[in-house]
């Protein structure tokens, strides 16, 4: 097998061997990880090289890669007898602790998917066991579940993005459609867990629409001759969507961990060879999956984290004969909170704040006007550039606001009820201005951000005189700036007037 490789792939490879340290190469899915890992195998040749995997799915079509260019590989798996003196090592990870008899050598340990666990107590001690001089990672997301790069202790190498990819034509076009069934959908309410949405919580909304997301997923997608995978948020959830996919009369395949292993690979079997044209799955595809004709992934869970997002979406945008784009069909809201395939993002973030959200996003404000139909990244993109206009004399005076006894109880009281749901709209308010702070700061545009400071005050001023109408108005007026290429610095003052203004309309003051 003739391995054509790109120059990305080659330079990643020179950097990662020359950088005087360890190392972590960043790809895009699809971007060719196992063609970096050959080519990092064949130029360190004079060392003892082993590869760490952690998904048992990759064995096969890596131990097919190295062998079919030259190289004896050594498996460490159970499964395959182990031949020692191999060009290169294979170890399943999960199964070294019970081979360390084995004695394996290791100069350099190159470690696929290294976001996987990288930080867990299984790596570390066979990391230990091993003692290599030289660590190379591999992943497409070198970012923890809040956004944060993975090991600031490894040198980041990236040396293309997915834009750069899809431009190229090394990777598909991506398509976007959001449905308005997914805009309508509230999950302000269900609780967080590591970061994320609870699970259960989620089923208690996602389980009352699988026919909806059947239907949509018929028509926007199957219909039109698509091969869809399609994420979901839980076992109980895959089972009822294969429930109302069977009563749409759709043949389809379904993956999860409560299924034996050999009635999963049947299911993978058939999907790949095309025998059915959906495949429904928890997170057992989110990782290693490689599909090239698959060319629409449907999001039917909302999730908070950034990675698993990328990886979702990356599973249709490999390349393939005839594929003309890969449709992101999304009903849960994720691109409307973690932005576009083709989005720039920054992976040195160094704390969860500042990682809060990552990429560009640059129309998401906008994404309404989008809804129901299909679009593509170049159409979503909308900057405004309006003039400033001439300052306004606001030294007028104002009347002085006069309320009964009743009506500040009343006041009281709805405030109080009020705080208990502050959490989740503020959340929503502040990582909005943490979005467009990054925006401005990426178009070195900084006097139009809002510094610390003033957000603290802002939210300690909405904070005071909160209503659900107030945080509404505000993430409006946020958005509204932004789409206008407005400065945000000067918040604190409109949010003010906005009290103000809810206060006179309140008291009906003219």
């Amino acid at each position: 097998m003739q391995i054509l490789e790109k120059d990305y792939q080659i330079n990643s490879v020179n950097k990662a061997i020359s950088a005087g340290g360890n190392s972590i190469i960043a790809l895009p899915t699809g971007g060719g990880k196992s063609i970096c890992i050959l080519k990092l195998c064949q130029a360190l040749s004079d060392k003892k090289v082993v590869i760490s995997l952690r998904n048992a799915a990759l064995i096969p079509q890596l131990l097919n890669t190295l062998t079919s260019n030259g190289l004896s590989v050594s498996v460490v798996k159970s499964g395959y007898e182990y031949i020692a003196g191999g060009d290169v090592t294979l170890v399943m990870e999960q199964s070294f602790a019970r081979r360390k008899y084995l004695n394996i050598e290791c100069d350099v340990l190159l470690r696929d998917e290294y976001h996987v666990g990288c930080m867990g107590g299984v790596y570390i001690a066979m990391r230990e066991e091993l003692a290599p001089d030289l660590i190379i990672g591999l992943t497409a997301t070198p970012i923890d579940r809040l956004g944060v790069y993975i090991d600031k202790s490894m040198i980041l190498i990236e040396e293309t993005t997915t834009k750069e990819l899809i431009d190229l034509g090394e990777l598909a076009k991506p398509v976007y459609k959001v449905p308005s069934l997914s805009q309508e959908i509230d999950y302000s309410a269900v609780k967080m867990y590591r970061g994320d949405f609870s699970a259960s919580g989620l089923d208690c909304i996602l389980l009352e629409h699988c026919s909806l997301v059947a239907q949509q997923t018929v028509d926007d997608a199957l219909s039109h001759g698509r091969k869809v995978m399609l994420f979901a948020n839980s076992i109980k959830h895959v089972e009822a969507l294969s429930e109302a996919f069977n009563l749409l009369g759709v043949q389809h395949e379904l993956v999860h961990s409560q299924r034996s292993g050999s009635d999963n690979d049947e299911s993978i079997r058939r999907y790949k060879a095309n025998e059915v044209r959906l495949i429904i799955n928890m997170s057992m595809l989110t990782i290693g999956f490689d599909d090239p004709t698959t060319d629409c992934v449907v999001l039917a869970r909302p999730t908070k984290i950034l990675r698993l997002y990328l990886q979702i979406i990356g599973r249709c945008l490999r390349a393939s004969k005839g594929k003309a784009n890969a449709l992101i069909l999304d009903l849960a809201q994720c691109i409307s909170t973690h932005g576009f395939a083709e989005d720039y993002r920054d992976f040195t973030r160094k704390t969860a704040k500042s990682a809060a959200i990552m990429s560009e996003r640059l129309s998401v404000t906008n994404i309404a006007q989008f809804v129901d139909g299909e679009f593509s990244y170049d159409e979503s993109i909308e900057r405004k550039l309006v003039k400033r206009k001439p300052a306004v004399n606001r030294n007028k005076p104002r009347p002085t606001l006069v309320a009964n006894k009743d009506l500040v109880d009343s006041t009281a009281s709805k405030r109080a009820a009020s705080l208990a749901r502050l959490n989740p709209r503020m959340e929503k308010l502040v990582s909005i201005i943490e979005l467009v702070n990054i925006v401005y700061e990426q178009q070195d545009e900084s006097s139009k951000m809002l510094d610390e400071l003033e957000m603290v005050k802002l939210v300690a001023l909405i904070g005071f005189a909160y209503s659900d109408a107030l945080v509404d108005s505000c993430i409006k007026l946020v958005e509204d700036q932004h789409a206008h290429n407005k400065s945000i610095r000067g918040l604190l003052l409109r949010v003010s007037n906005l009290i103000t203004a809810i206060a006179r309309k309140d008291l009906a003051i003219a």
